[in-house]
């Protein structure tokens, strides 16, 4: 099985304090450091996150997800939750 592992690709997300626009650094390009181009604000929180999919990843959304088919049978799902969501 560890020969076919697939391995998920970590990249460094910075994202603006201020307005919350994230931006992807591709591997070898120096972080961030240009005033953001919604708000202009210059502070960022840098973290990594895995690109892509992962199967750990999908299996924890898979069964934590938000159901938002009103139409698919049984559910606690309404059509007004859904219209409260857009609203968010």
């Amino acid at each position: 099985m560890a020969g076919s592992e697939r391995h998920a690709k970590e990249v460094l997300v910075q994202v603006c304090i201020e307005c919350g626009t994230e931006y992807l650094i591709e591997e070898g390009e120096p972080q961030r450091t240009d005033p953001c181009e919604k708000c202009g604000n210059t502070v960022y929180r840098s973290f990594h996150a895995v690109a892509g999919s992962d199967q750990v990843i999908d299996d924890f959304n898979d069964s934590t997800a938000r159901d938002t088919d009103a139409d698919d049978g049984p559910t606690d799902v309404t059509r007004g939750d859904l219209h409260d969501l857009e609203r968010l």
